[in-house]
């Protein structure tokens, strides 16, 4: 590291120590409305607006804890105060706001799925925390081998993962409110049903891409690079103009989900392209197969 100092670093230990806390208030929120094994829980509008608003609340506090995240180790570096002490302490923090703060406000989601065993989920969040833990140590191993490309994750990092569950959380007051008026009540319900039961879906998705190998992209990294490049190329140029039509038509289709369902892009769409790379690679392989077979012939 730049700097071994034997002293703390405090600014940059506080600015972490900031993201625990957000992640165990958000623990805390959550498992307020968790309900207690032995203890029925009246359904009342009361007790849904409470829901409610604890999602919400964890999602922000986990919001802000990628904002502690992303800004101790930028302090830490601008004050040459980087060192392996703030690496570890970095990663003891983010299992807690992003491993295992996210998979109890996936519980929350779980609870109102009444054709699948509690079990399962309780299955679901504890392999999310692990493959957190699992993902943030495979992350200082390779920082300190210098062993990254710089530009590109390997497997998906552990705040998107979290951010994805949270940002479904701070959709929640909007959708409650679709299905609370006559008019979008049928639209609501559905939304809610449908997000219920893909919370856990992308809760167990997430997992195992964190310990995937797969390139994920360093969004501002790239962004950065991409405006010092030139800007002729029509290819690349084009892909991004595609990519913002598909976000700016998404958000105005389905803006109550347009953040979630952004995230569920950024996180689907490199196994699927990698899926369909394969597939086509295998039918180019054929095809030159079956041309070297008619070229013999």
């Amino acid at each position: 590291m730049a700097n071994e100092s034997k002293n703390m670093p405090v600014l940059p230990t506080l600015m972490t120590l900031g993201n625990a806390i957000c992640g165990l208030a958000a623990i805390g929120l959550v498992a307020r409305v968790l309900p207690v094994r032995g203890l029925e829980v009246v359904d009342t509008v009361a007790h849904a607006q409470k829901v409610t608003e604890a999602l919400w609340g964890a999602g922000i506090l986990i919001y802000i804890g990628m904002l502690f995240d992303m800004l101790d180790g930028q302090v830490a570096r601008a004050l040459n105060q980087t060192s392996r002490f703030g690496v570890q302490l970095d990663s003891l923090c983010d299992v807690i706001t992003f491993g295992v703060a996210p998979s109890f406000i996936m519980l929350v989601f779980a609870l109102e799925v009444d054709f699948v065993h509690l079990r399962v989920f309780n299955g679901i969040a504890g392999l999310f925390t692990l493959c957190a833990v699992l993902r943030l140590a495979r992350y200082n191993v390779e920082a300190e081998e210098d062993s990254g490309t710089g530009m590109y994750f390997s497997g998906i990092p552990t705040p998107a993962a979290a951010g994805a569950i949270a940002a479904f959380a701070i959709a929640m007051p909007k959708i409650n409110e679709l299905a609370a008026e006559e008019s979008t009540r049928q639209y609501g319900q559905w939304l809610l049903e449908g997000v219920a039961l893909g919370v856990p879906v992308l809760t167990f998705i997430l997992a195992a891409l964190m310990v995937s190998r797969l390139p994920y992209p360093h969004l501002t990294k790239l962004l950065v690079n991409a405006a010092k490049t030139d800007s002729s190329d029509n290819k690349i140029a084009f892909h991004h103009i595609v990519q913002i039509i598909f976000a700016v038509i998404l958000a105005l289709i389905m803006h109550e989900l347009a953040i979630p369902l952004l995230f569920c892009y950024y996180i689907l769409g490199v196994p699927i392209n990698a899926l369909l790379g394969r597939v086509v690679k295998k039918d180019e392989s054929l095809s030159q197969q079956h041309q070297n077979i008619v070229d013999h012939s």
